[in-house]
């Protein structure tokens, strides 16, 4: 059976962009100079055709050479800038030189005030990582930050373990009572940032925020203070901003993928799509239990469930969109409460595609007004389009919101369980993985959900 060590390296590394940013700074750095000596390779192969030419026009197998170079030079050099701005990424992610904790005798102290510090509590920035988060704890252990992905779950899955010691023992040392894998923090940490990628909601701006222990509270200003103006020599009535608390309450998140035994056998890259396939089931659970979860235990409780959202209908039996008003209304009632919306609408794969059509009466495709110009539709499945209103069971909804004010809050284990036996029938190979963490809404008065959308 080959293996991705077998591959050219433009086939390796030519994977989707944010797949890249779960592989360690080691092998990018690898992955960098392969792609370099490849781009430069084919260049030089596009000179000598050239030269071999004399200055006389290429022959038919000259210009068949030439431009099969020139694909590979020119996929090599894209495959080399993203990778570069995988690097970059991580450069960003300080977590070498953030610490979580720290005094006046500690050096690197001064960096745990400013915005970019990881601590306790305290959500994610756009530019930290979970990974980022369980280095700057100490919750990762000596050695393991070299660990892969990849490397780990092939081996796991096909049991070649070829240039992966490390990751198999990290795996022996990592086994559950129940017969799943406790798998390395760093590594779940950069499944769980995959998955991160893919969640609607967290495209949206929902804050991440780490968490080390089970239950975690982390604080929220509930009211906002007030001013007046002030007569001299008068008493000054206080106004103080009310604080109040989120408390995270780490639930568990089941995913079930099934794979078949010649993918497992055939496909070299088969640690990358297991990873891809355990994130991408996590990240439509997250966005459903987001947005529509009941809060009745094991489930967190979603946005339009939740007291206080603003419920905006389309009419007693619902309406089909006709023009940008119901956006424009959701984003104004926002505002009447104080609040603002960013970062994006997310709706049904139908409803984006409705509004995408929506016409003026000279038959044009409508502007989309400049209210809504900076919230950019965010399609997703999760979001039904069989709902009840009145008498009709095909609506669906709209979120509007400033989703910085949903907290994701995310355990850093996860456990993988193989089934080797249970579709063994079917030529199959089942994973069950078990992660853990929770969902809430900081202000219900920053969300807004238009319903009835046919």
């Amino acid at each position: 059976m080959s293996t991705m060590l077998d591959l050219d390296p433009v086939d390796r590394y030519g994977l989707p962009e944010t797949e890249l940013l779960y592989r360690s700074r080691a092998e990018l750095e690898t992955a960098r100079e392969e792609l370099r000596t490849a781009r430069d390779g084919a260049y030089e192969q596009m000179q000598r055709i050239n030269d071999s030419a004399r200055g006389r026009p290429l022959t038919a197998p000259q210009q068949t050479d030439f431009a099969a170079a020139e694909r590979r030079c020119k996929q090599a050099g894209r495959l080399v800038e993203a990778v570069e701005r995988a690097l970059a990424t991580k450069a960003l992610d300080r977590s070498e030189v953030i610490v979580a904790t720290g005094g006046p005798g500690d050096a690197r102290a001064f960096l745990v005030g400013s915005p970019d510090a990881y601590a306790e509590g305290r959500a994610l920035t756009s530019s930290q990582t979970c990974a980022g988060f369980v280095r700057a704890q100490g919750m990762v252990q000596p050695g393991d930050d070299e660990l892969s992905v990849e490397r780990y779950l092939r081996g796991l899955v096909t049991g070649d373990w070829h240039n992966a010691a490390a990751e198999q023992r990290a795996m022996s040392e990592g086994t559950a009572s129940a017969g799943g894998y406790l798998v390395p923090t760093i590594l779940a940490a950069q499944i769980i940032d995959l998955a991160r990628n893919m969640t609607r909601v967290i495209q949206a701006g929902a804050s991440i925020v780490a968490m080390p222990n089970q239950t975690l509270d982390t604080a929220k200003w509930a009211g906002d203070p007030s001013s007046a103006w002030h007569t001299e020599n008068a008493a000054i009535t206080p106004s103080d901003a009310t604080l109040g608390k989120v408390t995270l309450k780490a639930k568990a998140l089941a995913a079930l993928t099934v794979v078949s035994r010649e993918l497992v056998e055939d496909a070299p890259n088969v640690g990358q799509e297991l990873a891809r396939a355990f994130a991408a089931s996590f990240a439509v659970k997250v966005d459903k239990a987001a947005l529509y979860g009941s809060g009745t235990d094991p489930e967190p409780r979603g946005v339009k469930n939740t007291s206080g959202t603003t419920l905006q209908s389309m009419g007693t039996d619902g309406a089909v969109l006709t023009n940008y008003d119901p956006f424009i209304n959701a984003v104004g009632a926002l505002a009447d409460s104080n609040e603002g919306a960013n970062g994006g609408i997310v709706v049904a794969p139908r409803t984006e595609r409705n509004a995408a059509k929506l016409k003026d009466t000279t038959n044009q495709p409508m502007m989309k007004p400049q209210m809504l110009n900076e919230l950019p539709f965010l399609a997703t499945n999760q979001v039904p389009i069989n709902l009840t209103q009145g008498t009709n069971n095909d609506a669906s909804d709209a979120f509007i919101a400033d989703w910085s004010q949903l907290m994701l809050g995310v355990r850093t284990q996860l456990v993988i369980e193989p089934l080797r036996e249970r579709y063994a029938d079917n030529g199959q190979l089942g994973f069950v993985s078990w992660w853990r963490g929770d969902i809430a809404v900081a202000r219900a008065a920053a969300f807004a959900v238009i319903v009835g959308i046919r």
